[in-house]
């Protein structure tokens, strides 16, 4: 059964991430996907691993982000990648062959 696993930091204290989780919660009931979703926070690196170790594809969304460790820890465990064309995955990800 697929599955959509939001995994990244998250700061509580910052209001932006506590909007934009709530935020994603309310989308998925919406779309009545929400027992389909699962929102980890601030997850491990042992979590981090287990997780790529399962995942069929990696979407990483930070526009501009300057590099972006994440592309990267994914490829190297063989998930492709799909990323924003801009920023670092520009220069890391290769159409095609680690990613789209």
């Amino acid at each position: 059964r697929t599955r959509l696993i939001l995994a990244g930091g998250y700061d509580e204290r910052l209001p932006e991430n506590v909007e934009h989780a709530q935020e994603l919660g309310v989308l998925a009931s919406g779309l009545r996907v929400q027992e389909r979703v699962q929102q980890l926070r601030s997850v491990s690196a042992r979590t981090k691993a287990a997780l790529l170790a399962r995942a069929d594809c990696l979407l990483y969304t930070p526009d501009r982000e300057h590099l972006g460790i994440v592309p990267l820890e994914a490829m190297y465990a063989r998930v492709p990648v799909v990323a924003v064309n801009s920023g670092g995955p520009k220069e890391t990800v290769v159409d095609g062959e680690t990613g789209f």
